[in-house]
């Protein structure tokens, strides 16, 4: 199935030249639209960070533009002519042909053949395609754009300096700055372009947007960038406080706030660049403070997204675990009802079967098995509708409950199947046994667990035995202790039987333990298992505070 998908997947890359994931809506109008809106945003890309240039060359402290041609080239290959034509028109209209047309065609063929490298790479290894969704998307995504800019700083001052457009000199430093500036630039916005293109997480971007604590985390940052850079400062000691609002937007609102962040950052040092006469030292400072601001909110952005899906995930898990020992449990504690309606069924159909036998105590017997089939069906709807409120919410019915009948009325059900095999059924009950604050049908469930499995135990051993419920006051508790005849556990079993799954019957499901322990814990009690060489389970449940009278009603 895999290998069909990616085949698929594969073909569509080749029939369309789109991104399976690329958002078609905003590629549909091909050709001219595309062309002329990425044109505009690149050249005004490019005029707005063409500062501090090195010879009239694209050679800047911040290069974005880039970004916008590699997300273009992600998007779709067969674009590479609307980039290259970007970069003409840029070269043409910001810096005036620096060189012979001819070098300067060279150089953005090779810069678009780079970019074409670069989102090759990015599609490869990032998630989807293009999501940037954990830490080692992160890395990733900031080796290929170091190398991919480094890649193309050599293409593009490879090419002017073998057309002579650079002067003699260090081709070395011109090659270093084109690599920071591009690297940084993509660093920053190539980011928001990934977020912006991918539907799911432009809706995040889109609700970000829309939140009041946003647009206070914006301020802030305003704020400290005039602080920071106003009036024509030429030092920028406390610059690391930039990283501050950064980290809370990260933190905050995941990935859609690292990116908005960052570039809202990388914002305000172009225009304090721009605006302000500062040394090219603190420009690199600035470089490197920005390099570090966004590695940093990427990081922790990706990681609070991870942890919100894992979350997310968790909870789905959860909702699914729940429904599936929902529905074993319903198995579990409808398969005694369901038998004993089968049970009475047949007595129906024998006793219908002879009607010379319809007066009198047959007529009376029939009378009998429809007030238990009444009954039985009536149980097993109470046991489904409180197992299911019990686990889709942990909802418990709590009510003043008197034990002693609830014991009573479990030992009474199960005496057919105790006198069948020879055992002897017990209770021993104070008879000013307090009431306890508890869910009836609920404790009942874990009655007949305990009681049944107490009869499991004694049935397999194939001899006489006998089963005790014994109900004892401990403090503000009720203590339930359930002992039979049979073969004892172990330690290590005492603890591993109440795992799911875990089982000595054969057939059992092994979930019984587990959801009286549930069911009881649910009560604020506690159920265990006493290892020794007989059958020993015990449980507690709360007393009934409001309980005046001091017994049960």
């Amino acid at each position: 199935m895999r290998v069909t998908a990616d085949n698929e997947r594969m073909s569509e890359v080749h029939r369309t030249g789109l991104h399976p994931a690329a958002p078609r809506s905003l590629l549909a109008p091909l050709p001219w639209a595309v062309v002329v809106g990425y044109v505009l945003v690149f050249l005004t890309l490019d005029w707005a960070s063409f500062i501090r240039p090195l010879q009239g060359l694209n050679i800047t402290p911040w290069n974005p533009q880039p970004a916008l041609a590699v997300a273009l080239l992600m998007a779709s290959r067969r674009l590479w002519w609307v980039v290259i034509g970007g970069l003409l028109a840029a070269e043409l209209v910001v810096r005036g042909l620096p060189g012979d047309l001819l070098v300067v065609a060279l150089a953005a063929a090779a810069l678009t053949c780079s970019y074409l490298a670069m989102a090759a790479a990015l599609e490869h290894k990032l998630a989807d395609g293009w999501r940037i969704s954990d830490g080692r998307d992160v890395l990733w995504f900031l080796t290929i754009i170091a190398l991919g800019a480094l890649l193309s700083a050599v293409v593009y001052v490879g090419t002017y300096a073998v057309g002579g457009v650079l002067p003699n000199g260090p081709v070395w430093a011109a090659l270093i700055r084109y690599w920071v500036g591009d690297g940084v630039g993509m660093t920053v916005t190539l980011p928001i372009l990934l977020v912006a293109m991918d539907a799911e997480r432009r809706a995040v971007l889109i609700q970000t947007l829309r939140q009041g604590t946003w647009w206070l985390t914006a301020a802030a940052i305003v704020l400290l960038l005039a602080l920071l850079f106003g009036d024509n400062k030429e030092t920028f000691d406390h610059a690391y406080l930039l990283l501050l609002p950064v980290t809370w937007a990260s933190m905050r609102f995941g990935i859609a706030g690292a990116v908005l962040a960052a570039g809202l950052t990388q914002i305000g040092l172009i225009v304090a660049m721009q605006t302000g006469v500062h040394q090219d030292g603190f420009v690199v400072e600035l470089q490197l403070l920005m390099a570090a601001i966004t590695t940093t909110g990427l990081l922790l952005g990706v990681t609070v997204d991870e942890r919100a899906r894992s979350e997310a995930e968790l909870r789905s898990s959860l909702r699914m675990a729940a429904a599936g020992q929902m529905s074993a449990a319903l198995a579990h504690e409808l398969s005694q009802p369901l038998t004993a309606l089968a049970t009475h069924a047949q007595a129906c159909e024998m006793l219908a079967g002879e009607p010379a036998m319809l007066d009198g105590q047959p007529q009376a017997m029939l009378v009998e098995v429809a007030r238990c089939i009444s009954a039985d069906a009536r149980r097993a709807g109470d046991v489904v509708k409180r197992l299911r409120d019990f686990f889709q919410t942990g909802a418990t019915q709590l009510q003043a409950c008197d034990l002693t009948r609830l014991v009573q009325t479990e030992l009474l059900a199960q005496h057919r199947r105790a006198d069948a095999a020879s055992i002897e059924l017990a209770a021993h009950c104070p008879a000013d046994l307090p009431r306890v604050w508890a869910d009836e049908i609920q404790i009942q469930v874990v009655l007949r667990n305990l009681v049944g499995n107490a009869l499991d135990a004694v049935t397999a051993q194939g001899d006489r035995g006998a089963v005790t419920v014994a109900v004892t006051v401990s403090g503000a508790e009720i203590l339930v202790q359930v002992r039979d005849s049979g073969t004892g556990i172990t330690p290590s079993q005492a603890v591993s039987i109440f795992e799911p799954g875990t089982t000595a019957k054969v057939g059992g499901m092994g979930i019984g333990l587990g959801i009286c322990r549930a069911i009881v814990e649910a009560h604020g009690g506690r159920l265990w298992a006493v290892p020794g060489p007989a059958g020993h389970f015990c449980f507690t449940l709360a007393l009934d505070a409001d309980a005046s009278d001091g017994g049960a009603s």
